[in-house]
């Protein structure tokens, strides 16, 4: 019997947790990318990848304080897990895998750019913006 109530508590406990699962990403169009070295070093093999899908996006060199930028045909971002890796003073870093917050005024209508910020030895994020045209 007791075997039994407890078998019920840990079901229910699961249940409770799947309820307030966090909601799906409604689809956003991503056009494009911008990776910012904003520290003193030189960024290399500066990458975002969707490991799900195996999709990435790449630089192969970033001087301080500059940018790469790069444009692609519109992809449809769904909420799936991103990761950033570089090197950067010899040295291989990664975030591990996030997901993209999406800023609460996105027009889903109109494609978004993906950007990256990396701003100190380790230190990464990205997030998801659009031009206020």
């Amino acid at each position: 019997m007791l075997r039994l109530v407890f078998t019920g508590f840990c079901a229910l406990c699961l249940f409770a947790c799947s309820a307030g699962s966090i909601e799906p990403v409604k689809p956003v169009l991503i056009g494009g990318m911008v990776m910012e070295n904003q520290t003193q070093m030189y960024l290399s093999a500066v990458r975002l990848l969707v490991p799900v899908t195996g999709n990435f996006v790449s630089c192969g060199n970033i001087p301080p304080e500059s940018m790469c930028s790069t444009t692609f045909p519109e992809a449809t971002y769904t909420g799936n897990k991103v990761e950033i890796t570089w090197s950067q003073g010899g040295q291989i870093h990664s975030t591990g895998e996030f997901v993209l917050q999406l800023p609460g005024d996105l027009d889903k209508k109109k494609p978004a750019i993906v950007r990256v910020l990396i701003s100190g030895q380790g230190l990464a994020g990205a997030l998801i913006v659009q031009s206020p045209d």
